[in-house]
């Protein structure tokens, strides 16, 4: 007798705690982090157009009546979250700049068309150098003279050779030195886009805004 009323007690208890997950109207009920169910993200280029997708998961009345999963913008007739850009549109950047398109063999002419379009403020200097540390430093050195690590070399302790010295980078390009202190800020900038002898091009890694602002900064080191 005592177990059957622990069975029914329980049974009970189990009936109450599942009511109370239910959810209706302004009665959300109880659920475990609900934003993991109810912000299905966007896909760009695809929409779920079915608004019965997801109705098994649904726990909350769309004013709409569609299911979790339903996501389609209903102003966008392509079917899309996102429209194409126009054909043959080109990106422009904050300045409304648009792609560098000399190619690398026009590196006189830039060098001598060129002209740097952000100020020199000391801020934007300050910028350059922060630019030059993580993308240059490691070839160029910190004061531009071709003495960075990768051109120098390291020195290791290998547990069964010793000391050895790895990765000399000979040939580096020594900024601050005669030869090079009267380039322009647009040869500057041509050649962290294209590369140049040993140095590999950096136009895919750095963008049009900061390939300038390390120009600017390498002037700096050459006074």
């Amino acid at each position: 007798m005592i177990r059957f009323a622990t069975t029914i007690l329980s049974a009970f208890s189990a009936a109450v705690l599942l009511t109370a997950c239910s959810a209706g109207g302004d009665n959300q009920g109880v659920e475990y982090a609900p934003n993991m169910y109810h912000s299905v993200a966007y896909d760009p280029y695809t929409q779920i157009v079915d608004k019965d997708a997801g109705s098994w998961l649904t726990s909350i009345e769309y004013p709409d009546g569609h299911a979790e999963f339903f996501n389609s913008n209903q102003f966008n007739p392509n079917r899309m979250n996102m429209r194409l850009p126009a054909p043959n549109t080109v990106k422009r950047n904050q300045y409304g700049w648009l792609p560098y398109r000399l190619g690398k063999d026009s590196l006189a002419y830039a060098a001598r068309a060129l002209k740097n379009p952000l100020d020199s403020t000391a801020a934007m200097i300050a910028q350059g150098k922060l630019l030059y540390d993580m993308y240059c430093d490691h070839c160029h050195g910190a004061k531009g003279t071709g003495d960075g690590k990768v051109a120098s070399g390291v020195t290791i302790d290998d547990p069964e050779k010793g000391k050895l010295e790895k990765g000399a980078y000979n040939g580096v390009a020594n900024l601050a030195g005669d030869a090079l202190k009267n380039i322009s800020e647009g040869h500057i900038f041509h050649v962290i886009t294209h590369g140049k002898g040993l140095m590999w091009p950096h136009g895919s890694q750095i963008t049009e805004e900061d390939r300038w602002k390390i120009a600017k900064y390498v002037k700096t080191l050459q006074k």
